[in-house]
């Protein structure tokens, strides 16, 4: 990206060697001296991301829930830290705005511009190098950025409502690096390089959901540009140079909004006629026979024997289990293809019988994902049944309702165990009786 022929004042051209060696008039800057090296300012660089990542790790056992599909922007602002020739202790300011697509639950596509300045005091070394372009040793030169960023993130927990991410992608930068009195300094007065140019960026990050639309996020990326320039100085003779790659670390906070969100379907009827009219029955198949009201069951397989049961009467399935964020089922537990089989044979008693599957949730994650989810899984339901063999006509439709409908209320302050026993009632698969036996 960078010329490696440049034109003197007086028309000469000379190698990017030759010319660095000439406007130094052999003065070469102690880049050891005065700091750290390109090479361990990446490295620390990169051990910054590496600490950021176990703090996000560390935090990744809380609440969330990222969704396919989604469209978000907002803001990140924060600070920046330079690494290059020159680096020091200097922070400044560094803000970006970004679009946010969540392409799958675990796969988001970012489009960002993102801006700010990076400072680093004179040294004697660069105030000799600079010459008439310097300002006085102890003064702060700085470099304006701004950059178009295109980067795919990993989310580690997409159905919990605080997911960390990784992310990586291409960054096209523009800088400008000046000195103290917003003046270029030297080459860059001289058009010795590109000052637009072509890298990466990568680092971690999260979003935590503060509703179902908004969400508290931040992210901590290392900018890999590309150039050796960032500070108007590169040095190609030095050998302690083995990397030349100045780079910076961006840090920010803040906020998203999700202007594209799965809506949350209405009921699919009145509550107070389902409150009224309803009959709920849950069953819990623990032993050879359970009776719930007027349902017996001995087997999974056995006949389920009703004397016309009553339109609207809802049987409630609680063991039907899936799989954490899916509509799969969870084979693994015990019981489960028994309690599915159950499902079956209520539906499959009497010809005439017509029913509606419906899908629960328990409060974990965000309302609109738990309705997704229950509408996802009261489909799912009927798919299985009608590959087991039910007439797709006895199955008048599905609904799901999300958490709306709870069978109990979970506790706030309570037992993982005892939590989680309120969950099991509430994350159900229920059978509503809409036609009867003739």
């Amino acid at each position: 990206m960078v010329s490696t022929r440049f034109f003197a004042g007086d028309g000469r051209l000379f190698s990017k060697k030759q010319y660095i060696m000439k406007t130094q008039n052999s003065v070469t800057p102690q880049i050891g001296s005065e700091g750290t090296t390109q090479t361990r300012s990446v490295k620390h660089a990169l051990q910054g991301v590496a600490l950021a990542l176990a703090l996000v790790l560390s935090l990744g056992t809380a609440q969330a829930q990222s969704v396919a599909g989604r469209i978000a922007f907002g803001i990140d602002a924060g600070g920046n830290k330079y690494y290059g020739n020159y680096t020091d202790n200097q922070f400044a300011f560094h803000g970006d705005a970004f679009i946010r697509w969540n392409i799958f639950d675990w796969l988001s596509l970012h489009a960002a511009y993102n801006a700010g300045q990076l400072k680093y005091k004179t040294t004697q070394a660069s105030f000799d190098y600079q010459g008439i372009y310097a300002t006085p040793v102890g003064t702060v030169n700085h470099t304006r950025v701004g950059g178009w960023d295109l980067m795919l993130s990993y989310n580690v927990f997409p159905e919990q409502t605080f997911v960390p991410y990784f992310i990586a992608g291409i960054e096209a930068l523009n800088f400008e690096p000046k000195n103290a009195n917003d003046v270029s300094l030297r080459n860059n007065a001289n058009a010795v390089y590109s000052k637009n140019v072509i890298g990466g960026a990568l680092g971690v990050g999260f979003e935590m959901y503060i509703s179902d639309k908004v969400t508290f996020n931040g992210k901590v990326l290392l900018h890999l540009p590309g150039t050796d320039w960032l500070d108007d100085y590169s040095d190609a003779t030095n050998p302690a140079n083995n990397i030349r790659q100045d780079a910076f670390l961006t840090m920010g906070l803040g906020f998203s909004y999700y202007i594209f969100a799965p809506p949350i379907a209405a009921k699919a009827d009145d509550e107070s006629s389902r409150t009224s009219n309803t009959t709920n029955i849950t069953n819990v198949y623990n032993t050879n026979i359970i009776k719930g009201d007027t349902v017996y069951v001995t087997g999974p397989t056995d006949t389920v024997y009703l004397m016309r049961p009553k339109v609207n009467t809802i049987y409630n399935f609680p063991g039907t289990l899936f799989i954490v964020n899916t509509d799969e089922f969870n084979n693994n537990e015990p019981g489960n293809m028994r309690n599915l089989y159950n499902i079956k044979t209520l539906v499959n008693q009497c010809p005439d019988l017509k029913v509606e599957i419906q899908g629960h949730a328990s409060d974990e994650g965000t309302v609109a994902r738990n309705q997704e989810l229950s509408e996802m899984r009261a489909r799912r339901i009927r798919t299985w049944l009608i590959g087991e063999g039910v007439n797709p006509d006895k199955i008048a439709g599905t609904v799901g309702y999300g958490t709306s409908d709870n069978a109990v209320t979970e506790p706030k302050n309570a037992s993982a165990a005892t939590l989680e026993a309120a969950r099991v009632q509430n994350r159900r698969i229920a059978v509503k009786v809409v036609q009867t036996c003739k």
